[in-house]
C-alpha cells in the first residue's frame, strides 16, 4: 500500500511548479505555488524515470 503513491508521475506537483515558474517570470506571487509544487512531489519528476522499475 505504501508503494501506490510512488509509482505514478507527480502530475499535480509538476503543474504547481510550472505555475510557480510562470508567476515568477511575471513578477506575481510565486512562493505559494513553488511550495505547493514541492509538497505535491513536483521535484520527484526529475528522478521519476530513474526510480521506475520495468
Amino acid at each position: 500500500m505504501n508503494e501506490v503513491g510512488k509509482k505514478g508521475f507527480p502530475v499535480i506537483g509538476v503543474i504547481f511548479l510550472a505555475l510557480g515558474i510562470f508567476k515568477l517570470i511575471q513578477g506575481d506571487g510565486w512562493v505559494v505555488w513553488i511550495v505547493l509544487g514541492v509538497l505535491f512531489g513536483g521535484l520527484n519528476a526529475v528522478s521519476w524515470r530513474k526510480n521506475r522499475q520495468p
